[in-house]
């Protein structure tokens, strides 16, 4: 009977020894999974405050300007429909998004070449008009301090920070 109780009692020791020690595991992988996730929010958060911040820059508004033209674009909804990409190859976009800059008030990073407006007025003239106003709003007017991509890029930007402050609150 003596042999029976002291083994109960080993049994219970090791059973309560067992389970502090996991219960220190488990509290310490959930401080780690916190941290970890307040990591991934904070970095997330920081990225979208960068593109924010450098959102009016020449060199970003350039790089826009040369994927649209690189690759189209169907997110504004104009009545001239969606513009596709690749109506300049890829040298010749640098030397139109210069000369875009330029309608829009900017300059570019680098000079753009004397050609660029003659390749602007060849291939995008067309639709966007050679001043660059869009043809009575069938096209998107590029003569705009802050072109509507660039516009609808940062009112996104900004409700995804909104969204990633919030959850660092909850």
């Amino acid at each position: 009977m003596h042999k029976v109780i002291f083994f109960l009692f080993v049994v219970v020791i090791v059973y309560g020894i067992f389970n502090a020690i996991h219960k220190k595991k488990s509290t310490k992988l959930s401080i780690d999974s916190t941290h970890s996730a307040c990591r991934r929010v904070q970095k997330r958060q920081d990225i979208l405050a960068d593109e924010l911040a450098r959102i009016d820059t020449p060199e970003y508004v350039k790089k826009y300007i040369v994927h649209v033209i690189n690759h189209g674009s169907d997110t504004l909804g104009f009545k001239g429909g969606i513009m596709e990409g690749g109506y300049a190859d890829r040298e010749d976009a640098e030397k139109i998004a210069c000369y875009v800059l330029e309608l829009s008030g900017k300059k570019c990073p680098h000079p753009y070449p004397k050609d660029a407006a003659m390749f602007y007025t060849s291939i995008c003239g067309g639709c966007h008009g050679n001043d660059g106003k869009g043809l009575g709003g069938n096209y998107p007017d590029l003569t705009r301090k802050k072109l509507l991509g660039i516009e609808k890029r940062e009112t996104f930007l900004k409700a995804q920070l909104a969204k990633v402050a919030q959850k660092s609150r909850e």
